[in-house]
């Protein structure tokens, strides 16, 4: 597999480096992949014109050839999920009110592009999106509905779900999602690719299509990479990780922790059912074969769950997304934004949050409840310092489906509001023929332990592989 769009990132910014290829090769490459590939499964709805996509990758090329210093992606065309304001770009969050009020406004560039940028990649486009990021399932009245690179009856996830699928096809090396309730992992399962959602406020959300005006989810809420392999999440996170002056929450703490050189005493967990939803035999498979095949390499594999999993619900989709107001604040928004046409989707998840309506008091109970929840998390992992578990409890949904079975995505939802690092690796193959991801969950600022446990899998059943229908 010799192609340069399936070259990982840290393969082809080796091969740019030793002038083995050029960025204008690499450019080319992927441009010439993405007018093939996105019009059958329309993953993304903006790209570089290119003229200015191959202009700017010469200029990469004259920066080599001059001898002058290089930053870590240099000439790397990566992409971006449409959630983020990027110089270059019209960002919409799938929304056309959204896209409409901010087009003619300035917007500062979000931290993580620049920062990206800073390093020499080449932003070349933006992919899709649900609807006002809130359905696990990429469709919306802008850019219509993104369809699974592996089969196109099925959706790609959301809400990261057209940078999932972008990827997934060879048409980026490298992609910036965000994860409030399984935004990058659902799509990276879904289309088989490597996702890290970091520790909870280790990287700024400052320039996110909300900007910091989540409320609630800003504790839930975290940016993070997608890619087709784990070595590629290990290059970007240091890159897009620490403060920039703006965001509030986002915290200087080292991406090293002390345990991270060696699996050999780490102490694994796992779980197959999280008691809320049952998965289907082959997720229940492909987890237990990611523990068997840890067993030669980690001192103690024990099959447990935390036992506060059960509260998953309630706290995290009730009280955190449908927000408890009976979709008041959503009907606000719409209002400022003209009260435009909006998508079935989004209507479903409106007719889901009319039906949510707590009292203050209520809601200060689940508050109270979500950080009971996450004494007990941190608890059970004070017994392990690794928990594996399925993304989903199936593969990837039948288009339409995402808002009817919500409740298979609480296997990601424990560890937005338990703000651990989780990274999602492929781990094997559905009857179907889809691909099957495996979280990794470590302890809140020990990104580096999952992201090295995720690349032993990885390297042991084979991680990402390319999809038959578009090879």
């Amino acid at each position: 597999m010799n192609e340069i769009y399936y070259m990982s990132a840290t393969e082809t910014l080796q091969k740019i480096q030793s002038k083995n290829l050029s960025c204008v090769e690499v450019m080319q490459a992927y441009l010439d992949r993405i007018d093939t590939i996105n019009p059958i499964i329309n993953s993304l709805q903006q790209v570089l014109p290119t003229e200015e996509a191959l202009k700017r990758a010469r200029l990469a090329d004259q920066a080599i050839a001059q001898g002058l210093p290089l930053g870590k992606l240099h000439g790397l065309p990566i992409t971006f999920k449409d959630a983020f304001f990027v110089n270059d770009f019209v960002t919409s969050c799938g929304s056309l009110g959204f896209r409409d009020f901010f087009k003619n406004q300035k917007m500062y560039e979000a931290s993580v592009a620049t920062r990206l940028r800073n390093e020499g990649a080449i932003i070349i486009g933006m992919t899709n999106v649900p609807e006002m990021l809130i359905c696990p399932e990429s469709d919306n009245l802008v850019y219509g509905q993104t369809k699974n690179p592996y089969d196109f009856s099925r959706t790609c996830g959301g809400s990261s779900g057209g940078e999932g699928a972008t990827i997934a096809a060879g048409c980026s090396s490298l992609g910036i999602g965000s994860d409030g309730g399984g935004s990058i992992r659902v799509p990276s399962h879904f289309s088989g690719v490597a996702g890290l959602k970091p520790s909870q406020y280790r990287v700024p959300n400052t320039g996110g299509g909300f900007g910091l005006d989540l409320g609630i989810l800003s504790h839930f809420v975290v940016t993070g990479p997608m890619a087709r392999a784990v070595d590629d999440l290990m290059l970007c996170l240091p890159i897009i990780a620490g403060p920039d002056g703006y965001d509030p929450h986002t915290m200087p703490l080292p991406l090293k922790s002390s345990i991270s050189e060696s699996l050999k005493n780490l102490r694994v967990a796992f779980y197959t059912d999280d008691g809320i939803r049952t998965p289907t035999q082959d997720i229940q498979d492909a987890v237990k074969n990611a523990a068997f095949a840890l067993k030669d390499f980690v001192g103690i594999i024990d099959e447990n769950r935390p036992e506060c999993l059960s509260r998953t619900w309630p706290l995290v989709w009730e009280a955190a997304f449908l927000g408890g107001d009976g979709a008041k604040g959503h009907k606000e928004t719409q209002q400022l934004f003209g009260n435009p046409q909006i998508s079935s989707l989004y209507q479903q998840f409106i007719h889901l949050a009319e039906a949510c309506n707590l009292s203050v008091t209520e809601m200060n109970a689940r508050v109270r409840d979500m950080d009971q929840f996450r004494v007990e998390l941190l608890h059970f992992f004070e017994k392990y310092d690794i928990i594996l578990c399925p993304v989903v409890a199936t593969c990837a949904k039948p288009h339409g489906m995402a808002l009817k079975e919500i409740k298979d995505l609480t296997y990601c939802m424990s560890y937005n509001l338990g703000g651990n690092p989780s990274v999602v690796v492929r781990c094997g193959t559905s009857k179907e023929g889809l691909p099957i991801g495996v979280q990794v969950i470590a302890k809140p600022w020990q990104d580096d332990v999952a992201l090295l446990v995720a690349k032993q899998l990885e390297s042991i059943l084979g991680g990402w592989k390319p999809s038959p229908r578009l090879t």
